[in-house]
């Protein structure tokens, strides 16, 4: 996919709930509360940035890249041949103009460290969608063991702004690599038309950000998780992550219980296709606990929800379409594979 470099895992990790022995087609048609109503269009949108970017993986390959250009990459390629920078078959000197509008400056920060600036100034059409601001990744690869830290300057997209930062840090289990596909390349990490990589490891990531919508509603997003990685499949093992609305007062505050499985097989899928997340709201007048179960690893957008012990199905396919649009849809199916 192209990548758009939005935050670190925000990770786009959408929550729909009910108890654990629960099946989905058991549920009941019931309607879901104003309060998880809410939280939902908060997640969907924040699950199609996830989606359109990429995330962690998105982190990964502007490391690659950036290693590419420069003639350091540390990847093997498919085959297990250690990369020859002066063999890749394409011209990787304009693979930013493919990557993104912006204008991506890169420097060597002399203590082991990288700066990748994606500038969007005043705002230009990032595949349909009008960014704006700055996003900035600070890195460093040292053998299998990489680290960026991105900060978010009044970074615009999907009708939110965004300040703050994310932090990463990732450990390859040697199994990472990079490949050639000259016809069609993998979107998801691709640093031009030709070159594609894949992420296997072990990871940590955590956020902090506040986020205002076009319509002016404020939130402060929190997040401290870690994860697994295998080319093909992703897994929160754990996660911990607070939404606050600023003006409102409002705050959830939600917990991976179960590991949220995520298949790249399972195209035009949004979510975990396995997994549960608990949920406790808390405002001023009331507090209470919801769950959402991703299933057993079906290939759909479908997750049950249950608050105040009803169950009810949700599918973020349609919600998808009704928070973010269709042009979003065909944007990140298309450009981020599996996802």
């Amino acid at each position: 996919m192209k990548v758009n470099p939005v935050i670190t895992v925000l990770l786009g990790i959408l929550w729909i709930s009910i108890l654990a022995s629960c099946k989905k087609e058991q549920t009941t048609e019931t309607e879901q509360s104003e309060v998880v109503e809410r939280y939902l269009e908060f997640k969907t949108k924040m699950n199609a940035m996830n989606a359109s970017s990429g995330q962690m993986s998105n982190f990964l390959s502007i490391i690659g890249a950036s290693q590419l250009r420069n003639n350091g990459l540390q990847l093997k390629s498919a085959t297990g041949d250690s990369v020859v920078t002066d063999t890749v078959p394409c011209d990787t000197s304009d693979y930013w103009d493919y990557w993104t509008c912006a204008t991506v400056t890169e420097f060597d920060n002399g203590d082991g460290t990288f700066t990748t600036i994606y500038d969007y100034g005043d705002g230009c059409d990032e595949f349909g969608y009008l960014a704006k601001g700055k996003i900035t990744y600070i890195w460093k690869n040292v053998g299998n063991d990489y680290y960026s830290k991105v900060l978010y300057d009044h970074y615009y997209n999907y009708g939110m702004e965004m300040n703050g930062y994310s932090e990463y840090s990732f450990i390859s289990d040697g199994n990472s690599y990079f490949e050639y596909d000259s016809a069609q390349g993998s979107k998801d990490s691709l640093v031009s038309p030709g070159i594609v990589f894949y992420w296997s490891g072990t990871s940590t990531g955590k956020d902090d950000i506040s986020i205002v919508y076009d319509n002016g509603e404020k939130y402060t997003y929190t997040s401290n998780y870690s994860n697994k990685w295998d080319n093909s499949t992703y897994t929160v093992l754990e996660g911990e992550y607070t939404c606050i609305s600023e003006p409102d007062g409002y705050e959830y505050h939600y917990l991976v219980t179960t590991p949220l499985f995520y298949n790249y097989a399972c195209t035009n899928t949004w979510v975990a296709v396995s997994g549960v997340e608990t949920i406790h709201y808390k405002d001023v007048a009331e507090s209470y606990d919801f769950l959402i179960d991703y299933g057993n690893g079906n290939c759909d957008n479908l997750a049950t929800i249950t608050e105040n012990g009803e169950t009810s199905v949700v599918d973020f396919g349609e919600l998808i379409y009704e928070y973010c649009g269709e042009d979003v849809v065909s944007d990140s199916t298309t450009a981020y594979p599996g996802r």
